[in-house]
């Protein structure tokens, strides 16, 4: 493995605990997670923490904070002396975590409805122009970045913030199962998943119905268009799944 990032190259022996060694540990979180979310790093690629450290110019403990913070968005499994492994969700897996994520911003678009802003509907609307800019240069971890943010920040007009941390973790391991993946050019330039305008518009609307509705035509779709092999290839079958009773649902699969 042989890793290199811009940020903050100073040698081991002169690092320092504190903040310095804080600002080193999130540079390699997210430098990591980039590699991750893209599909450099995968299952196969056991991390050691000693070859990180040599890799990043850092200590062993910088590179461990940097592991646990993978570890608690789910990007990665520890085991022990065998090192750090990117994880590998299973279908069973996959179903679950997107059942999850759609109960969870179900619920929460229909309080975000109630509680939207003027000032909140422009910055979501900056939002997604920038979501739409990055996609436009195939920017697929930028992109990741500016969704998750913006799914994020219309779930906490909903008011729930113990659940803040579980729709995050959620939310970044379904982009470990879905952005690796190769995609097809009109997969960038004309992506058959309902865009965020959409929502966008709902909720300045006030429509909790077409909010919801759009929330999960764009959840659905998006899975389809980007982790086949999970999710299958139609989003009304898939919502359908989603949406049966949980000892109704077959989790090997479509």
């Amino acid at each position: 493995m042989n890793i290199q990032i811009a940020a903050d190259k100073t040698p081991q022996a002169k690092e320092v605990s504190g903040d310095k060694r804080t600002r080193k540990s999130e540079s390699v979180f997210q430098d990591l997670k980039g590699r991750i979310l893209t599909g450099q790093l995968r299952q196969d690629s056991p991390m050691t923490e000693q070859s990180l450290a040599k890799d990043y110019a850092c200590s062993q403990s910088t590179i461990r904070e940097a592991l646990m913070l993978l570890q608690e968005g789910g990007l990665v499994v520890r085991k022990g002396y065998q090192g750090t492994f990117v994880t590998d969700p299973s279908v069973s897996e996959a179903l679950l975590l997107l059942r999850l994520r759609v109960n969870l911003e179900t619920t929460g678009i229909m309080e975000a409805v109630k509680k939207i802003t003027p000032c909140k509907l422009a910055e979501l609307r900056d939002l997604d122009r920038q979501f739409v800019e990055a996609r436009s240069q195939r920017d697929v971890f930028t992109c990741s970045e500016i969704d998750r943010d913006f799914h994020l920040q219309i779930f906490k007009l909903a008011g729930m913030p113990a659940l803040d941390s579980m729709l995050v973790r959620t939310l970044m391991m379904l982009q470990r199962i879905m952005l690796p993946n190769p995609r097809p050019d009109e997969a960038w330039t004309h992506p058959d998943i309902v865009q965020h305008d959409l929502l966008l518009d709902a909720l300045e609307a006030r429509n909790d119905k077409a909010a919801v509705k759009a929330l999960k035509d764009h959840v659905f779709s998006s899975a389809t268009l980007l982790a086949k092999q999970y999710y299958g290839r139609d989003p009304v079958a898939l919502r359908a799944l989603c949406e049966r009773e949980p000892d109704q649902v077959v989790l090997e699969g479509l």
